[in-house]
């Protein structure tokens, strides 16, 4: 499984040499394979903290940021600091791939249930599937995490009622957004056996931070994030 992680800080502030306030947005990119993953609300107290402290430039804000960070996490995390103009740039885009939203399923299961997964005998390539149904509940307060889904695969069809109802069976459980990602891809690849497979989650933004969450049978950099969905 290969991956990475990647947030949005939209809260960012920090003063300058001047003591004049600075407002920004921080992109993070986490390694899938660090050795430990940061809580979203420690994560805010931490950026919060940084609000009173001057800073020559963005730059110095960003290397403080990354070094804190990547002996946190044990690994090399990335941190890109935008102007706000710059970051509200580019136009949010749907997700990819044929929505499973409008099918007509019975759903009686709201706890992960990977029995739920089914293929047929039917072979696809490069097959896309989307969803905005999914919710899952942060494991500290107990708030709903809500996120649009990707699925791309090849192999065996999956039966799309099941898989929709599959997704729609963590709206009870309670984990973090990595977690559940890595979740439903292991399920995909024990119970469906692709050949391939890409798995990504677009959280919607709680506290001022979104986390986006990739996970693949085949190699992801950063260049390969899904651009901001219009729920975000």
């Amino acid at each position: 499984m290969h991956g990475f992680d990647h947030w949005h800080a939209y809260e960012l502030s920090w003063l300058n040499s001047n003591g004049k306030p600075i407002v920004a947005v921080a992109e993070l990119f986490f390694n899938a394979d660090s050795e430990n993953i940061v809580e979203s609300k420690s994560l805010k107290l931490y950026l919060n903290s940084l609000g009173q402290e001057k800073f020559n430039s963005s730059a110095a804000l960003s290397d403080v940021i990354t070094n804190d960070l990547s002996a946190l996490t044990k690994s090399q995390v990335r941190v890109d600091i935008h102007g706000v103009e710059q970051a509200g740039s580019s136009s949010p885009l749907p997700a990819r791939g044929k929505s499973l939203d409008n099918l007509d399923v019975n759903i009686s299961t709201y706890e992960p249930d990977e029995g739920l997964l089914v293929v047929g005998d039917e072979l696809v390539f490069d097959e896309e599937v989307c969803s905005n149904l999914f919710r899952s509940n942060c494991p500290v307060t107990g708030a709903p995490d809500w996120a649009s889904i990707e699925i791309c695969y090849t192999g065996s069809r999956i039966d799309e009622s099941g898989l929709l109802a599959y997704l729609c069976s963590f709206r009870q459980h309670q984990g973090y957004h990595e977690e559940c990602a890595e979740r439903i891809y292991r399920d995909l690849m024990v119970q469906c056996a692709p050949q391939e497979l890409r798995v990504a989650m677009n959280y919607l933004r709680r506290g001022g931070i979104d986390i986006n969450v990739y996970r693949s049978s085949m190699p992801l950099n950063s260049e390969q994030a899904n651009p901001r969905t219009p729920r975000q």
